[in-house]
């Protein structure tokens, strides 16, 4: 077990530290003995867990897809109010600062690979299960007389999915105004405005995700 356990703390290690190079070279510049370097290893290390940088790649997509959809699932899944959840799928949607390299990693390597039917496939299946988690709230708030949806739910989720992008990629590149909180409120308020639940900002502030 303890050896299991270290692994997995290696990977991570790892994982961190081609996250790091592709920010600092994009992912075209990324080379197995820069990981290790990075990460304060021998190259051979590199290649015991990952067997290129292609499988790095991958690796680093999947890493979001943690951050993006399985952390988003659990949050709300501990929730009642489609109210309350909606929130924090806004919430959790946009990057925080700690998030920011990993999220700029990402743009950088769906941009790159875009073209790479592995990668492809993998950013559509992301982006649709995050939609099917939008739609069951928004449907679930709808039947709940809580929600008053402008559009259908499938709409709207693609929307909201679509700000969740453009506002990620402005707070991660560092564009002026472009912070988690104002981004945040932006989105919040579009939610609102298309399921006309006002108190949707009100909720998240309640349930301490401000």
């Amino acid at each position: 077990m303890p050896r299991r356990r270290d692994q997995a703390a290696r990977r991570q290690e790892l994982l961190a530290a081609a996250v790091a190079v592709i920010n600092e070279r994009g992912p075209a510049g990324v080379r197995m003995k820069d990981v290790a370097r990075q990460a304060d290893l021998a190259t051979g290390s590199v290649y015991y867990y990952y067997d290129d940088v292609d499988e790095l790649l991958h690796q680093v997509h999947l890493l979001a897809s943690e951050r993006y959809l399985a952390d988003r699932r659990t949050a709300t899944a501990a929730l009642d109010d489609p109210r309350a959840r909606l929130a924090v799928m806004v919430d959790l949607g946009l990057p925080r600062p700690a998030d920011e390299p990993l999220s700029l990693a990402l743009y950088q390597v769906a941009v790159a690979k875009a073209r790479d039917p592995r990668h492809a496939a993998f950013m559509t299946e992301l982006c649709g299960s995050q939609r099917e988690l939008y739609e069951e709230i928004l449907t679930e708030g709808e039947q709940a007389g809580v929600f008053d949806l402008t559009a259908s739910a499938r709409t709207i989720a693609e929307s909201l999915i679509a700000l969740e992008d453009g506002f990620g990629l402005g707070i991660c590149c560092g564009k002026d105004g472009f912070t988690y909180e104002l981004c945040r409120d932006q989105l919040l308020a579009a939610a609102a405005g298309w399921t006309r639940c006002a108190d949707l900002a009100d909720l998240a502030d309640r349930a301490g995700l401000a």
